[in-house]
């Protein structure tokens, strides 16, 4: 069985060079977290922006559209509600980027949130999904480089 005792020979190892273990393990955590950073803006950097500077109205349900998996018949179709609502003197439509596995309700009312600047930019107001799933990615990112951050600068112990 070498196996165990590799594992107990890692151990030990990390055990007797604790402070080295520690300072790699604090630049994987500024890494993972900034990683999760990049991703959770990413993912979210529009909705953000609606959040903080859109304008609220409301807009109509008046279809959807159909998503099916990209990979054999895996997992279920989605529809993505097509909104209308008006912008000015203008009627813009968008489709939403949560979607959901059964057709949405035509003409129902739903709050919507767009960019004054540029109406082709806007969701449907939900004020829990809208932050998800980016929120949660970017608040763990900004988690782990702060801990990470202040554990590379703590002065080790002896």
């Amino acid at each position: 069985m070498a196996f165990p005792d590799q594992i107990n020979g890692w151990i030990t190892w990390m055990l007797a060079n604790r402070a080295t273990v520690l300072r790699y393990t604090r630049f994987l955590q500024v890494f993972i977290g900034v990683i999760l950073l990049v991703l959770g803006w990413h993912m979210g950097h529009m909705q953000f922006h609606l959040i903080r500077n859109g304008t609220r109205t409301q807009g109509k349900i008046v279809g959807s559209k159909t998503v099916r998996p990209r990979t054999g018949n895996s997992g279920r179709t989605g529809y993505m509600p097509v909104v209308e609502f008006q912008a000015g003197d203008r009627t813009q439509l968008f489709t939403n980027w949560l979607g959901s596995s059964r057709s949405p309700s035509l003409n129902q009312m739903v709050s919507v949130l767009y960019d004054a600047t540029d109406p082709s930019v806007a969701m449907i107001d939900r004020p829990v999904m809208n932050w998800i799933p980016w929120g949660p990615t970017a608040v763990v990112g900004g988690f782990l480089v702060l801990v990470g951050i202040m554990g590379l600068l703590r002065r080790p112990s002896t």
